[in-house]
């Protein structure tokens, strides 16, 4: 029998890892996501604009994307009614946008078959499956639900995290309504809320018309509720999203003063207080530098191609870092550059704090006012 594989707290809570990325700030992170709404509302309308907001690395609805490979499963339509629709939503279709009319069941061919599309389309990011009741052979009523929801479910969301990806699935809601939980609306167990990473409803206020709430949550997003309107062949939001809606942690001065540090050294290795004081940081504490590098290494270092590795010895606790020669920051982009397409989005306001020798004294002095006052 193998024995259970165990991690120490200090090893766990300082080791760099990578994070679920996201795909729209704040509303879809990479892992397994089930979006539900009545028959016939909107829902693959919705879906295929963000197919194409995706591929493109075009906002939605002025939230920023990430641009990736897409890949849409249209089980419930033809070629034609695709055709038709991106050719009303668009007037140049992305060249990294894929389609599928057809595809095996789930527990039988459908996870080789997403395998194989992976191996075939390695940058793809984003799959779409429009219905999950289209890969689903009837269930027994024999067999228990919420077992075969979580297995079912299960085996696409192992996919998305082996592969960094999200597997977005496209559902139903119920006809009856449970008045004190939306999600319970989802058709089905418990057990595909259980498994999906985010789960989204999607619910018209009335049936004809066009006002209708995308409810979300998940694990790495926070809930939320955005009141939509069908404008056209679009769906819209009608409340402007405020800083609350998205929040993004700010990433402390310390991480961009170690990124600096490594653009022009290339190289550290020695502990949390001999990099304070490489990098000229004179307030923080050690344990927390320690802490900032690995909340942090996902979101900035790794997408600079900055290794991150800390080391417990004897003697001490080592942190050793390095850039590599092929850093490439987001979009191909290399060095400060990457990390300058990191901190700005497509509108042109930041969405991260500038590097420290960007910030004005004033503007730095401001930021720090403002993180004492929060303390």
């Amino acid at each position: 029998m193998n024995k259970i594989q165990l991690i120490d707290a200090e090893t766990l809570y300082y080791k760099p890892l990578a994070h679920p990325r996201m795909l729209i700030d704040g509303i879809l992170a990479d892992g397994l996501a089930v979006m539900a709404g009545d028959s016939k509302i909107g829902k693959s309308w919705m879906v295929l604009w963000l197919c194409l907001q995706i591929s493109k690395g075009e906002p939605v609805w002025g939230i920023p994307t990430r641009r990736t490979d897409v890949v849409y499963l249209a089980l419930e339509d033809r070629e034609w009614r695709i055709q038709q629709r991106m050719q009303e939503l668009t007037e140049a279709p992305p060249d990294n946008l894929h389609f599928g009319f057809s595809c095996g069941q789930l527990g039988a061919e459908l996870e080789s078959q997403i395998e194989d599309v992976l191996k075939d389309h390695p940058s793809t990011g984003l799959l779409f499956i429009d219905t999950l009741q289209m890969v689903r052979d009837n269930i027994s009523p024999k067999v228990n639900a919420y077992a075969q929801d979580y297995r079912d479910l299960s085996s696409l969301k192992k996919i998305a995290d082996n592969h960094g990806i999200c597997i977005f699935l496209v559902h139903h809601t119920r006809k009856d309504r449970d008045g004190s939980n939306i999600f319970n609306d989802m058709t089905g167990s418990t057990g595909i809320t259980g498994v999906a990473d985010t789960v989204m409803i999607l619910r018209k206020e009335e049936r004809f018309g066009g006002a209708a709430s995308l409810c979300i949550t998940g694990r790495d997003v926070e809930e939320k509720k955005l009141k939509m309107q069908m404008c056209g062949v679009r769906w819209e939001i009608t409340e402007e999203l405020n800083a609350d809606d998205l929040r993004r942690e700010r990433i402390p001065d310390f991480v961009y003063e170690v990124v600096e540090f490594l653009f022009e050294h290339s190289k550290f290795q020695g502990t949390a207080t001999e990099l304070l004081a490489a990098v000229g940081n004179t307030e923080l504490k050690p344990n927390i530098a320690s802490k900032y590098l690995t909340r942090y290494y996902s979101e900035v270092l790794l997408p600079m191609g900055i290794s991150y590795e800390y080391r417990k010895t004897a003697a001490a606790r080592l942190i050793i870092l390095e850039l590599h020669d092929n850093a490439d920051g987001h979009d191909g982009a290399s060095g400060s550059e990457g990390l300058a397409s990191q901190r700005t989005t497509s509108d042109g306001t930041d969405q991260l704090p500038l590097l420290p020798s960007q910030q004005s004294s004033a503007s730095r002095r401001e930021a720090k006012e403002d993180e004492a006052s929060q303390c």
